[in-house]
């Protein structure tokens, strides 16, 4: 549906998801803001549409952000969620705590607040500690520390999945799936047994946006894996917005432990209805640089 903020038509999102071959149905209109903190990064993943990026050297404008989260509740607009994320937030912790002090005042504590990070770098896990964050996704893409070192194209440390001091029943790992490292059923079953023994309560699979040469050359689709023959992962429903997307949703079991298991069958990188996109700078609509907002 269409509606007016600051003056410029965007349009949110309505209806739901539908699930299996149900029809969508109605829900309150929602937005999830998307907090581009900055476009750096501690790591340097081939597939990522920010590699080879700097850290921003534009002022970020904080009074905007919260003026933006003002007129979304003015206009009866669900924030669905605010979501912190980059580059990697940890490399700019400076900006991320200012906003983290003001998403804490009664006005605004209760806004979902979301963080994206890579996760297995120290600067990473010294934000993920921070008692304000509702959810966390973490970048989890291999269950061995020399081929993540290769993913990630930095040394990931020894002590990368000690977690100390975060709160892992708020976290969602997502997995992308890469040719040569997760890429068929066998190596799916290791990442949800290692997802396990880290405590993690739910894990996403994801495939490759085919965004660059690298993405392109290692995409793995869905199809080739046999999920089926995973013992003790059990289908429980799949979600879609038709064309744009669609998810399933299962439960691993192993040794008597439960494993949430989220599964993105595709999703079309253009669709940014009910996305706004804020860079400290400018709101957006969806994660393309024109359609300025405000």
């Amino acid at each position: 549906m269409e509606v007016s903020i600051f003056d410029k038509t965007i349009y949110i999102k309505d209806l739901g998801c539908g699930y299996g071959s149900l029809s969508a149905t109605h829900i309150p209109p929602s937005v999830n803001l998307f907090v581009k903190v900055t476009n750096g990064c501690n790591a340097r993943c081939a597939f990522c549409s920010n590699m080879g990026c700097n850290l921003s050297k534009s002022e970020f404008d904080y009074s905007k952000l919260w003026r933006i989260v003002d007129e979304l509740q003015s206009k009866k607009i669900f924030v669905n969620r605010i979501n912190i994320t980059g580059g990697e937030p940890a490399v700019v912790p400076n900006i991320v705590n200012r906003i983290l002090e003001q998403a804490s005042i009664d006005k605004y504590k209760g806004i979902h607040l979301h963080l994206n990070t890579n996760g297995l770098l120290p600067s990473s896990q010294k934000l993920m500690r921070h008692s304000r964050w509702n959810s966390i996704s973490m970048s989890l893409h291999h269950y061995d520390r020399e081929m993540l070192s290769e993913i990630y194209g930095v040394k990931i440390p020894v002590n990368a999945f000690s977690f100390d001091g975060v709160n892992m029943d708020i976290v969602n790992a997502s997995c992308n799936l890469i040719r040569g490292y997760i890429d068929c059923d066998i190596e799916v079953e290791k990442m949800l047994r290692f997802a396990i023994s880290l405590g993690l309560p739910r894990l996403g699979f994801v495939a490759l946006m085919k965004v660059n040469d690298y993405c392109e050359e290692h995409f793995v689709d869905f199809s080739e894996i046999n999920f089926t023959s995973i013992p003790h992962l059990y289908f429980i429903e799949s979600r879609n917005r038709g064309v744009d997307c669609k998810c399933s949703n299962y439960l691993y079991n192993h040794d008597g432990r439960i494993l949430e298991v989220y599964m993105r069958n595709y999703a079309n990188p253009n669709y940014c209805e009910s996305s706004l996109m804020y860079d400290g700078q400018f709101l957006r609509q969806g994660f393309h640089d024109d359609n300025i907002i405000y």
